[in-house]
């Protein structure tokens, strides 16, 4: 990495209005508070470009099992496609921790960031080892780190398959407490998938979001489906009320006329995302969903949503995972859906349905316009999980996913078109700052052939550049060595007890680049990126930022040094 250079700031504070305009002195928007960590430079690396498999000499190591002894002869097996990851830093030491689950044979995993891309599980002297009433995980998937208290360390959520999810209190001392029984998050419908956390109605506090796939009671019951939780705590008592129809979302959300003759009508949502599609400060949800529509619902500010969807637009049919960032730097955030890619010589699950693979959704002042073709990032494969990440630290996002089936799970005379996806490669769509993208998933070094699951973009070295976690059978780790670009990362800290700053803005200008990031809390298939974000410059040292916090005060800050770590709070 090149030299890195001290911290030249000069904050500026500006304050708007719940949107509305106006502003604010000095005494009534204190400065944020910033701290910078300036990194020790590494050494060039040998190759442009490249990953390598540093699995072995990491610690992380496990192999998911599923006995699926629970599930009903006859219902579907949703725990095939599921484990997952959660990323943060649980302990609050400046590095990137990892939640990974199981299966319904073994204790889950907690995984303490030693530096230097070593790991430690400490699961069982974390608490978090056994959850179930048994000794078992019960099943649990796509857990996710957020400050649900807001007392500034990361509680955990675990999506329950089998009915029960689990809340677990960090107590700051390195464990965490089961405090679910109190909390009203006890679900009755099964088949739990992935979770993302925010602050829906901008009252301060982190709600909550999830999705089930094939929960066959849903066809018996089209109201509330249990997706959208308010959070109501007060006090010390955490408390989240089920508000599905009450704001709206369901039952729309739930696919009650199945177009595919399987044997039940259920809900099939997979990913969503809580993100801002257009200029006002309430969270949007995005919603991906298998075999029907994926959906968007406009947040109007008052507690509920409309579900805008233009089926014309969001085409993707088997949605999988899900990733937002603006990958034309054009300022506003764009929507990254993975899907499956029929073979030509197969049909279609869904006859009606004519395009299939990923799906790339430009979105343009809060209208999505499909960009697939145009783009270059439909062959999917069988996709899952997916990041937004800039591969070379160049100022472009670039985008990776995981993919791929296990023929030997189904039938093979039912199923044929599944040998395909056997030993199929993820991919790596490298953005050529055109408005197009090249799949490089070999050049790159990014070779498996597991069939993925989740997936996680973090530094988890903390060199400024991004890693790659995948969330399979078993788990590859792969360390960036991509180039000698700038970098500038950025923690926000607001204000409690939204102390990650779920939906706060960072706008960042340089030379050479205009980039946006948003802070996302869960947002792919079964898996959670940190709230951290890395920028890269490209061969720029320096930039201006501009904080946009839930809010809608603004921290701005010019002359921002390269090849460093700002920490700035509210």
């Amino acid at each position: 990495m090149k030299p890195l250079l001290s911290l030249i700031a000069v904050l500026l504070v500006s304050a708007c209005s719940g949107g509305t305009g106006g502003s604010a002195t000095g005494l009534n928007n204190p400065p944020a508070k910033i701290e910078s960590d300036e990194r020790t430079p590494e050494p060039e690396p040998e190759t442009e470009m490249a990953f390598t498999d540093v699995t072995a000499a990491s610690g992380i190591a496990y192999e998911v099992v599923f006995n699926f002894g629970d599930i009903p002869e006859g219902e579907p097996v949703p725990a095939i496609p599921t484990s997952g990851a959660a990323a943060g830093d649980y302990d609050n030491d400046g590095d990137i921790d990892l939640f990974i689950v199981w299966g319904d044979d073994g204790p889950n995993r907690l995984y303490r960031n030693d530096g230097d891309l070593k790991f430690t599980d400490v699961a069982e002297d974390a608490g978090v080892a056994f959850l179930g009433p048994d000794g078992s995980t019960s099943f649990q998937v796509g857990p996710v780190f957020a400050d649900v208290d807001g007392d500034g360390d990361l509680d955990l959520f675990l999506r329950g398959l089998s009915v029960r999810s689990l809340l677990l209190r960090n107590n700051n001392d390195g464990t965490f407490s089961d405090i679910t029984d109190d909390t009203g998050l006890l679900f009755s419908r099964p088949y739990g998938m992935s979770t993302a956390f925010g602050d829906y109605d901008l009252d301060g506090d982190l709600d909550l979001v999830t999705t089930h796939w094939a929960s066959p009671q849903d066809r018996n019951n089209p109201g509330d489906t249990e997706h959208l939780w308010r959070n109501d705590t007060e006090g010390e008592d955490i408390f989240f009320t089920s508000v599905s129809e009450l704001a709206g979302i369901a039952p729309s959300i739930a696919q009650l006329q199945d177009p595919n003759g399987l044997e039940y009508e259920a809900d099939r949502t997979f990913t969503p995302t809580f993100t801002r599609i257009n200029d006002d400060l309430f969270p949007d949800l995005l919603m991906v969903a298998d075999f029907n529509q994926t959906q968007y619902f406009t947040n109007n500010g008052d507690g509920t949503f409309d579900n805008t969807t233009d089926v014309d637009v969001l085409i993707d049919g088997n949605g999988m995972g899900s990733a937002v960032g603006d990958y034309d730097n054009d300022g506003d955030l764009d929507w990254f859906v993975t899907s499956i890619l029929y073979p030509s010589t197969e049909k279609p699950v869904k006859a009606s349905l004519s395009h299939y693979g990923n799906r790339l959704y430009r979105n343009h002042q809060g209208v999505f316009s499909d960009v697939t073709d145009e783009t270059g990032v439909e062959d999917s494969g069988w996709g899952w999980g997916a990041c937004f990440i800039d591969f070379e630290n160049d100022g472009d996002l670039d985008i990776y996913h995981t993919n791929g089936w296990q023929k030997s799970i189904l039938p093979p005379d039912d199923f044929p078109f599944f040998e395909g996806y056997e030993m199929d490669q993820s991919r790596a769509f490298v953005n050529q700052g055109d408005g197009s993208f090249s799949e490089r998933a070999e050049d790159l070094g990014l070779l498996d052939t597991e069939m993925g699951r989740g997936v996680v973009c973090a530094d988890f070295d903390n060199d400024g550049d991004t890693d790659i976690l995948l969330l399979a059978d078993k788990p590859i780790l792969w360390r960036n060595n991509a180039s000698d670009n700038e970098y500038l990362k950025v923690r926000l800290i607001g204000r409690p007890p939204n102390t990650e700053a779920s939906g706060a803005r960072i706008s960042l200008t340089s030379e050479n680049t205009n980039q946006i990031r948003e802070i996302s809390i869960g947002s792919n298939f079964l898996s959670q990126n940190p709230a951290v974000q890395l920028f890269g410059l490209g061969s720029d040292t320096n930039a201006d930022l501009t904080v946009s916090w839930p809010d809608g005060l603004e921290t701005l800050m010019t002359g921002v040094s390269s090849g460093q770590t700002l920490q700035i709070t509210q």
